[in-house]
Parts: C-alpha cells; sequence; structure tokens
C-alpha cells in the first residue's frame, strides 16, 4: 500500500474529525484527540481523561479510542481511500491510521459511515418486538474479528443475580456516585458543544435500562430481571487476552456492532460499569460459559422513544498540537 499523494486537504481532515467526535465513549468523556502526518493519521488516547472510580485501569478509555478507530476508518473510506490500521502497544497513541491508494468504498461500509450521526446511546426500555434473528447474526458478523468474539449470553438468571448484586453496590459507593455526578451535573439536555452525560438522556429504569447506577436506581428481584434480560437482545463483547491491543480491538468491535444496529434502525447501549468489581468478570466467565474475557455487554432493540445525541467537545480541541493549524474547524 502507498501513500503518495495521500496528505489530506483541511476538509478532508475535518470530515475525519467529525466521524471521529460522534464515537461514544465512557461518561461521554471523548478522550481522544488526532495528530494528522501527512498521509498518517494517529489516534491518540488522552489519558488526562480519566474516571478513577468508574475506570481505575483506563479500559473503558481505551475501549472508547477503539471505537473512535472505527469512525475514523470508515471516513477515510468514505474519503475513497483505502487505509491500513496499527495498533500501538505503549506511549499515548492508540493506532495509526495509514491513508492508501483510491478505492471505491463498499456499500456495506458506506451504510456503517451514514450511520455515524444517527447512532445514540439508548437508556431506556425498548419497545415492543424481537429483534430479528437474521439482525441478530449481522451484528455478530460485522463485530467479531480476530481475538474478539460477540457471543449471546446463556444463564440468565445468572447474569441477573450478578447485575442486580452490582447495583447494589454501585448504589452505595459513594467515590463512584460523586463522580458520576460530576460527569451528569453540568451537562443539559439540548446542549451542543461540551462533555457528559446529559441528565434527561439517563433513565430512572432499573437495570438493563438504566445503563449507569446512581443512587436512587432501583434493583428488581432476580427473577424479574432476568426476564427483562430475556425480553432484550444481548451480545457480551469477549476477547481472548486483556491487555490493551484487546481492548482497543473490542472497542473497535463494538462500534461496528452499534452502526450495523443503528443502519437497522435498532438502538443500543452498553453495560460495562458492573465489569469494574472486583472479581465480577471472573464470575461471568464462571457463571455463562464465556469463551473470552469480557469487556463489555451491549444490549440492542426497537427504540420507543427519541434519544437526544449527547453533546460534543468544540472539533479544534480534538487536535493535537502539532495539527494546530487546524484548530477553527467546526462542527
Amino acid at each position: 500500500m502507498t501513500t503518495s499523494g495521500a496528505r489530506l486537504t483541511s476538509e478532508q481532515i475535518g470530515l475525519l474529525a467529525r466521524a471521529v467526535s460522534r464515537a461514544p465513549s465512557v461518561h461521554n468523556s471523548q478522550p481522544w484527540q488526532l495528530l494528522v502526518r501527512g498521509g498518517e493519521v494517529d489516534l491518540i488516547e488522552r489519558r488526562d481523561v480519566g474516571l478513577r472510580r468508574h475506570d481505575p485501569a483506563g479500559r473503558d478509555r481505551t475501549l472508547s479510542c477503539g471505537a473512535a478507530l472505527t469512525n475514523l476508518e470508515l471516513a477515510v473510506r468514505a474519503l475513497g481511500r483505502d487505509c491500513r490500521t496499527e495498533l500501538a502497544t505503549g506511549a499515548d497513541v492508540a493506532a495509526t491510521v495509514t491513508i492508501g491508494r483510491p478505492r471505491p468504498i463498499a456499500a456495506r461500509e458506506l451504510a456503517l459511515y451514514r450511520a455515524i450521526t444517527r447512532r445514540r446511546t439508548y437508556r431506556h426500555p425498548f419497545g415492543p418486538g424481537r429483534v430479528p434473528a437474521g439482525a441478530r447474526t449481522a451484528l455478530v458478523a460485522a463485530g467479531e474479528t480476530a481475538g474478539v468474539r460477540l457471543v449471546v449470553p446463556r444463564h440468565l438468571d445468572k447474569l441477573a443475580q450478578l447485575l442486580g448484586f452490582a447495583t447494589r453496590v454501585l448504589r452505595e459507593d459513594r467515590g463512584y456516585q460523586r463522580e458520576l455526578a460530576l460527569w451528569t451535573a453540568h451537562s443539559h439536555g439540548g446542549a451542543v458543544t461540551g462533555d457528559g452525560v446529559p441528565e434527561d438522556a439517563l433513565s430512572s429504569e432499573a437495570l438493563p435500562a438504566a445503563g449507569l447506577v446512581r443512587r436512587g436506581t432501583p434493583v428488581p428481584d432476580d427473577a424479574v430481571l432476568a426476564a427483562r434480560l430475556a425480553a432484550e437482545a444481548l451480545l457480551i463483547v469477549c476477547t481472548d487476552g486483556d491487555a490493551r491491543a484487546e481492548h482497543l480491538a473490542a472497542g473497535a468491535a463494538l462500534q461496528r456492532a452499534w452502526l450495523t444496529a443503528t443502519a437497522k434502525a435498532l438502538a443500543g447501549s452498553v453495560l460495562t460499569q458492573p465489569l469494574h468489581l472486583t472479581g465480577f468478570r471472573a464470575r461471568l466467565v464462571s457463571e455463562l460459559a464465556l469463551p473470552g474475557v469480557p469487556q463489555a455487554i451491549f444490549r440492542f432493540g426497537h427504540p420507543a422513544v427519541p434519544a437526544a445525541p449527547s453533546p460534543r467537545l468544540p472539533l479544534g480541541e480534538l487536535f493535537a498540537s502539532a495539527t494546530g493549524v487546524f484548530g477553527p474547524l467546526r462542527s
């Protein structure tokens, strides 16, 4: 693959930035930046964006960067260019995308790219109607790659017991609740720019609809929660390993599945906070007979109500200092 003549214009860089900015992230923290170097684009993980209680090891932050990487790759292909991606193993660069020669975008990739601006985090109960088996199969096929599997969970009664336990623990964790409040109190519905989760995007329902556990989140008994889980479509993103490269790959796979759901007029949200409790992931593997390390739980279905977009940081803040010439870009 060659990068000859692949230097990007300001307009093309803006297109890439807008796609990356719409990726989902933990608490809508948007922990990424771009560094454009001729025909190469570095996706930088902002380690200064940290959630010490929710995400003490930074795993969700890296998953978020993986989702942004999927958007970046799709945007490059939307420019009519091929690309090659190298995942980084250290420092702050999460991945480097090298722009390749001209290549018409495939119809499937175009559908996912167009879904980027329509994708929302849906923290409400889903509407009636089962997700067709073909749609579920398409999500799995879109997300699975070497070392990453999307698994339909079995033993929902055991999953319900574990999630119910996690809800009770997180409700009483004062440090967790303070941190969550900091990432919601400053963000209001209808805000165009900024970070954090808008208050009206949260749900007062119990898990799995709640998504983020707050002090008042109700805890249904295990049988009720198991029935609610059975009424939804669920996928658990599992990886063969548990290093940074696997976290990036899991986030990228999750985003491909999520965009596939969006393209099929489905809505979704992600549960990760229980997976940070000590021993929780090991119990999931054991109780649900999972084939790898669980990184996220994805729930999806038919939306019952509209979901507004979350605010986004100004595009100028998306660029590392070496590309500050592009700072004036706006969404």
